[in-house]
């Protein structure tokens, strides 16, 4: 599969074909995220780091999908590893036999062989999500919408206010049947920087892609910042763990 070409499915999933692991992708999630009123939606298209490189630059403007119906929103951003992505339009494309060889470059595929391997009709039910299923070849034409608003909050110091609801979203997400986590793993990252996400959950005895996702709801709060290997506390985390050290109890 490009990496261009990728799906979010749920937890329990196939193992996908030796092509499709050759390439890394990316999903963020939308909890507390600072982001413009429909940047996340359930039926989200997942973009991998270079496809969303070339979106911004403007070289790929459009994805090709054969889906049961349409799973973007015209109007609809997407958080991407480049920023926000918009969907500028979507369509029905009623004969995938005549895509072009353009068709396939400007939508970072590197020839039409691949894109059309990619768009056959796959006998197999499709998933939920519209991964590899579904009778119809829909056309999203996609540009780039900005920055992605995390990197600009994670900077930025609270005052009293902020940390004060930066306190309430995290008690919100203490409150499951496990316990409170979040002091706990933003200490964890403070303490251990840029250590391997995979070392980090042996560290902290807990399973790896649950970890992941915690981490992934405190850095749309803006208070970690994720690298190529491991983490770190942004200037906003480190603010809001000592102004929590501060407080009586």
């Amino acid at each position: 599969m490009h990496p261009g070409i990728a799906f979010i499915r749920k937890a329990a999933r196939p193992r996908p074909p030796p092509a499709a692991r050759r390439t890394r992708t990316y999903a963020w999630g939308c909890a507390g995220a600072p982001l413009p009123a429909g940047t996340c939606h359930d039926e989200v298209v997942l973009i991998s780091k270079p496809v969303a490189e070339a979106i911004r630059a403007g070289t790929v403007t459009q994805a090709f999908r054969r889906w049961d119906a349409p799973r973007v929103k015209v109007g609809g951003l997407q958080l991407t590893p480049a920023g926000l992505v918009r969907f500028d339009a979507v369509s029905r494309v009623r004969d995938p036999d005549k895509l072009t060889e353009r068709d396939a470059r400007t939508s970072g595929v590197k020839d039409l062989a691949t894109l059309q391997r990619f768009l056959a009709p796959r006998e197999r039910k499709p998933s939920p999500r519209g991964g590899k299923g579904g009778d119809t070849v829909y056309r999203i034409r996609l540009s780039w919408a900005g920055e992605d608003p995390r990197i600009a909050l994670r900077e930025s110091l609270p005052d009293d206010e902020s940390l004060g609801h930066i306190a309430a979203r995290l008690r919100r997400l203490d409150a499951r049947p496990t316990g409170p986590w979040t002091r706990e793993i933003l200490e964890w990252i403070r303490d251990n920087p840029h250590v391997v996400s995979k070392e980090l959950a042996a560290l902290r005895g807990v399973e790896l892609l649950p970890m992941k996702v915690d981490i992934r709801k405190l850095k749309a709060l803006g208070l970690t910042i994720s690298h190529d290997v491991g983490y770190e506390l942004s200037p906003r985390g480190t603010a809001y763990l000592e102004w929590l050290e501060r407080q009586p109890g």
